[in-house]
């Protein structure tokens, strides 16, 4: 894997488990997302005035809608599972599911052939998380069923959206492919909203505008980062390195919202931080 594509995976990670801590940490989770979205569509729109949109063709429009429908479910998915779980529960499996789904899929649908020590490289990230964050028998008796549930869903949606956003790179610039999914995104979540009467009782001023802007920053420099790392190395090797966030997050979590780290999620980081090693320097 290219350094440049993991120095920005690397760093997308560390701004996704932040921002996920900030949406965790408050109860208007959705409204905060909601938010951050429309900061990211702010963020990106210069590219407007460098990439027309009569050069987005067919194929890219159909990959920016998908993506966004995906993303949407990823955004209530997220949402729920917070409510219901703590973070050092939802995170780990949300992350951890990508790679399982992604891999085979990418080799399958795009072709992608990882090399030995990129394979056991996304084996030990996920054997990392699960051996971490007791997804092997063995491990705590007692699971929010629900929460997991969730969190299992919200990896499904981050799977669909990582496959796409590979395709969708290679048809559309990194910046306009940004901010057309997020304009999607953000769409399809306040129609939704609207649907059910959630936007009814909602005023602007009620929304914790600091922290929504920060998360849109830090969301939107996620997403670029990652896109950008997917234009330069296999989806697979992006989507199962950047689940070092995992590490992150718990670190997070354990300092900030007080929740149990024990130790076997410290010898599950260094498992994950092996593999990470391993991807690294695979080709």
């Amino acid at each position: 894997m290219p350094l440049a594509a993991l120095l920005l995976v690397l760093g997308a990670a560390v701004c996704h488990s932040v921002w996920n801590l900030l949406v965790k940490s408050d109860a208007r989770r959705l409204e905060i997302q909601s938010g951050a979205l429309l900061v990211g569509v702010v963020l990106c729109s210069p590219a407007l005035l460098i990439y027309p949109l009569t050069a987005v063709s067919p194929a890219a429009w159909g990959a920016v809608l998908v993506s966004g429908l995906f993303e949407a479910g990823y955004v209530f998915a997220l949402t729920a599972a917070y409510g219901a779980g703590d973070l050092s529960l939802v995170y780990p499996v949300a992350r951890g599911t990508p790679p399982l789904l992604v891999v085979p899929l990418a080799i399958v649908l795009l072709g992608e052939r990882p090399a030995w020590q990129g394979l056991v490289g996304i084996g030990l990230v996920v054997l990392g998380i699960a051996a971490g964050h007791g997804g092997f028998p063995g491990g705590p008796a007692r699971v929010n069923r629900r929460a997991l549930a969730l969190a299992l869903l919200t990896g499904v949606f981050t799977a669909g959206y990582s496959l796409v956003n590979k395709l969708g790179v290679a048809l559309v610039p990194v910046p306009l492919y940004a901010l057309l999914v997020f304009a999607v995104d953000a769409t399809l979540i306040s129609l939704a909203r609207w649907l059910h009467g959630g936007l009814a009782g909602t005023r602007v001023r009620d929304t914790p505008w600091g922290r929504t802007i920060v998360v849109g920053v830090l969301m939107m420099a996620a997403y670029l980062a990652v896109l950008a790392a997917m234009a330069q190395a296999p989806v697979s090797y992006v989507v199962a390195a950047r689940e070092v966030s995992v590490v992150v997050a718990a670190i997070l979590g354990a300092l900030v919202l007080r929740e149990r780290h024990p130790a076997g999620r410290i010898a599950g980081a260094a498992v994950i931080f092996a593999g990470l090693v391993l991807i690294a320097l695979a080709r």
